[in-house]
C-alpha cells in the first residue's frame, strides 16, 4: 500500500482506478463494507484501488465548533487500511482549496484528471465540495459525462441503529466499550509511545506504562478498563486507567496500563492498547491503602475476565 499525502504527488493517470471517498474515521463496519467492495471490484476489473481521504476532519475549517475527536490516530488509520490490501491511500489536508472547490470541479479536477476514476464508491450520506453542496445525486448526474460507474453503499445497521463514526465516538466517551467494539467490528484501540509519568504506580507496587497519545483522539470515559497491550508485536493482558488520578489531587488526564505479571523497562517503546470492557468508573479513595486494595481487586477480576 502506498500512502500519498499531497495532491502534487498524485501520479495515477497511467492507471484506471477504483476510488473510495470519505473521512473513514474509525474504519467501522460500514466503512469496511465499502472497502471490501472496492478491492473486490478492482481485482475483478484489473483496476488500482484508491482511497481518497483527509488527514484532518473537514469540520476543522467549516464549523465554528471545530472538528470532532478522532477515533483513530493517523498512523493507526493507515495500519487498518493495510489490512484491506488497498493499492493507494491518498490522505491529504482538507485546506482552503478543498473548502472552496466547486463540487463539479472536484469531480473533474481530482477524481477524473488526477485519479482517472472509472469506478467510484461512496456512503449514502457522502458530501463534498464548497459548503458540502456535492452529494450522491451530483455524482450520479456526472456519470454519463465522465463515463464512470458509481456504487452507493446504504446505511449499515446493528439492532436498528445506523453505524456511524458519530455514534461510536459517543459510545467511547460514555465508556460503552462493548458497543463501540461491536460497531467498529474490532477492538477500539489507542496508539502511542510509552513515556515517564510520576511513578505513582511503581511506588504502590503496580508499575504502569504511561502512554503519550496524539492530541484530538477520543478517549474513553474516565475509569478502569480490561485491555490488552501490544508491544513489539507481542500481546499482553492488562488493566488500563484513563483519568485524572483524583486521589492525588488535580492532574491532567492520563492513560496508564498495568501489564499483568510483567515488569520490564518499556520507556520509548510504541504501544497499542486494545479496550475490551469497562471494569469500573474512576474513583477518589480515602487513602493509599484503599487504592491499593481496589487495584488488587481490579487485577483479580481482569484475570477472571480473560480467563488467565
Amino acid at each position: 500500500m502506498e500512502i500519498i499525502t499531497s495532491l502534487e504527488r498524485i501520479d495515477l493517470k497511467s492507471y484506471k482506478c477504483g476510488v473510495a471517498l470519505g473521512s473513514f474515521d474509525g474504519i467501522h463496519i460500514g466503512h469496511q463494507t465499502l472497502l471490501m467492495n472496492l478491492v473486490d471490484v478492482c481485482r475483478k476489473n484489473k483496476l488500482k484501488s484508491v482511497v481518497y481521504t483527509f488527514t484532518n476532519h473537514p469540520r476543522s475549517l467549516t464549523s465554528s465548533n471545530g472538528a470532532p475527536s478522532r477515533i483513530l490516530s493517523e498512523k493507526n488509520k493507515f495500519d487498518v487500511f493495510r489490512e484491506f490490501d488497498i493499492d493507494y491511500v491518498i490522505s491529504v489536508e482538507f485546506d482552503d482549496l478543498h473548502r472552496n472547490l466547486a463540487p463539479g470541479k472536484f469531480i473533474e479536477d481530482i477524481l477524473m484528471n488526477k485519479l482517472n476514476m472509472v469506478y467510484g464508491i461512496v456512503g449514502f450520506d457522502y458530501r463534498f465540495g464548497y459548503k458540502a453542496q456535492g452529494d450522491i445525486n451530483l455524482l450520479l448526474d456526472y456519470q454519463r459525462q465522465f463515463k464512470y460507474e458509481l456504487k452507493i453503499v446504504d446505511a449499515v445497521k446493528i439492532e436498528d441503529e445506523i453505524i456511524s463514526s458519530t455514534a461510536i465516538r459517543k459510545f467511547i466517551s460514555d465508556g460503552l466499550i462493548n458497543k463501540a467494539n461491536l460497531f467498529l467490528g474490532r477492538k477500539y484501540s489507542v496508539l502511542g509511545k510509552i513515556v515517564r509519568g510520576k511513578g505513582l504506580g511503581h511506588q504502590l507496587g503496580f508499575p504502569t506504562a504511561n502512554l503519550s497519545i496524539d492530541e484530538g483522539v477520543v478517549l474513553p470515559k474516565p475509569g478502569v478498563y480490561y485491555t490488552k497491550c501490544i508491544i513489539d508485536q507481542k500481546i499482553y493482558y492488562s488493566i488500563t486507567s484513563v483519568g485524572y488520578n483524583p486521589t492525588f489531587g488535580e492532574n491532567p488526564i492520563t492513560v496508564e496500563s498495568h501489564i499483568l505479571d510483567f515488569n520490564d523497562n518499556l520507556y520509548g517503546k510504541e504501544m497499542e492498547i486494545q479496550f475490551y470492557h469497562c471494569c469500573r468508573g474512576e474513583m477518589k479513595f480515602s487513602g493509599v491503602d484503599a487504592l491499593v486494595k481496589q487495584v488488587q481487586h481490579d487485577i483479580k477480576t481482569a484475570k477472571i475476565y480473560f480467563n488467565i
